[in-house]
């Protein structure tokens, strides 16, 4: 594992790519952990989710990641992620536009492809969206992740978020406003879209038979 990045989940991640299709990992640092155990509610067995994060894939890009920073192709990817380095004054809030290699780091402890079958029609309105929510620079809500939390534990997943904020989502409800958008709902109604969790979208993917996930 090389500079911290983990080599073979970028290699999965290459191997399943398909534009449109959605990744979903769980971290094992401080903030995914908490995710994590937030959703034993929404978990078939009671447990901590293996799951903190969702994204959707983008597309093949042109960069300057090959041997020797020579030009090559790689996966990038639309998420909905607050980054803040300590020290730095640098602060990534919000929708954005990512490497793929973002998460294949050590910190992955869990990692799936979820592939719902789109078509070229739905693949396109999907990315267009993301794309979309990027240039808007829609915001990632602190507050509307303790919504949903509330949400679990009263049982109101149904409900539309009480923090509900137009103008930002968190990465899961992100995604599944994508799909949405290009009239590719993967719940229905039991689950509103301001209260989707990254456990919730696994489980969906499950069901479909639709869900890759990483061996390591």
């Amino acid at each position: 594992m090389a500079n911290g990045l983990n080599a073979k989940l970028l290699q999965f991640f290459g191997d399943h790519y398909k534009p449109g299709v959605i990744a979903v990992v769980g971290t094992r640092d401080l903030i995914g952990m908490a995710i994590r155990e937030a959703q034993r509610k929404v978990t078939l067995d009671g447990k901590a989710s293996l799951w903190s994060h969702c994204f959707l894939l983008g597309e093949l890009r042109w960069d300057r990641r090959g041997p020797i920073a020579s030009k090559s192709q790689s996966v990038y990817l639309f998420e909905s992620d607050l980054k803040v380095k300590p020290f730095s004054p640098q602060v990534r809030n919000g929708a954005q536009e990512n490497w793929v290699g973002k998460w294949c780091s050590g910190d992955v402890a869990n990692a799936a492809i979820i592939d719902f079958g789109l078509t070229d029609d739905q693949t396109k309105d999907v990315l267009a969206t993301a794309l979309q929510l990027v240039d808007e620079q829609v915001l990632y809500p602190i507050g509307e992740l303790l919504g949903t939390w509330w949400s679990i534990i009263a049982g109101r997943q149904w409900q539309e978020n009480p923090l509900n904020d137009p103008h930002a989502m968190y990465c899961s409800s992100f995604v599944r406003n994508c799909y949405t958008k290009a009239g590719r709902d993967f719940m229905g109604k039991a689950i509103s879209v301001s209260n989707t969790t990254p456990e919730d979208v696994a489980q969906a993917g499950m069901k479909a038979g639709a869900m890759v996930v990483y061996s390591g």
